[in-house]
């Protein structure tokens, strides 16, 4: 096994035990941080498949009513009202930290939905279409958040898993082996110191 290349005293014995305890207390605190950020994972996972089930959902409802505005009233006049009608929408972008990882907090401030008859030849399916994708803002903004935030801790957690890997399979064997190596080292000279003893005890008495 291999081991530090330091020789085999009293002091170094003392100092990689205590490097060693570290190590593993290292680890220990990095397991726990994996299993949070696993945790945490899983938990913006349900809710991005959530909120994208959703959305499909509202999209699909969204689409129904415009191909309904289109038979009413022609596509070149349902083109004309969609440019004439400004979204309005404020994004808002904070930050929140968990176990070292930024994720962002998403939030939209959706103007006040005003019915739009005979703007650019507007409908009122038409104004149910814009009511429709102005109240998807909300789940798209909740999918980036999610995804963005599922990105940033997929990313922490592989970090994680290379230092606890790194830890587990070559920094604390390449301690606890030179720990080995001291104590046992360190038995021999004691073990050789008595028998040195005892011979000269003998030699005296002789």
């Amino acid at each position: 096994m291999e081991r530090l290349p330091i020789p085999a005293t009293k002091s170094n014995e003392i100092r990689i035990k205590e490097e060693l305890a570290i190590a593993k207390d290292g680890k220990d605190l990095l397991e726990q941080k994996k299993d949070i950020l696993i945790g945490h994972i899983n938990l913006l996972s349900d809710r991005a498949d959530q909120a994208r089930k959703r959305l499909d959902e509202v999209l699909s409802r969204a689409y129904d009513k415009l191909e309904r505005a289109i038979l009413e009233s022609g596509r070149a006049s349902i083109e004309a009202a969609g440019l004439s009608v400004e979204a309005g929408m404020e994004i808002t972008v904070r930050e929140r930290s968990l176990m070292g990882v930024v994720l962002p907090l998403v939030s939209i401030k959706k103007p006040v939905i005003r019915p739009q008859f005979g703007l650019g030849g507007s409908t009122a399916t038409m104004d149910e279409v814009r009511r429709i994708i102005l109240s998807a803002s909300d789940l798209i903004a909740e999918i980036a958040e999610v995804e963005i935030g599922l990105q940033r801790l997929m990313r922490e957690t592989k970090r994680t898993l290379k230092r606890i890997n790194a830890l587990s399979y070559i920094y604390i064997p390449l301690y606890e082996a030179t720990v080995k190596f001291i104590e046992q080292s360190l038995e021999e000279k004691e073990r050789e110191g008595l028998f040195q003893l005892k011979r000269i005890k003998a030699m005296t008495r002789s």
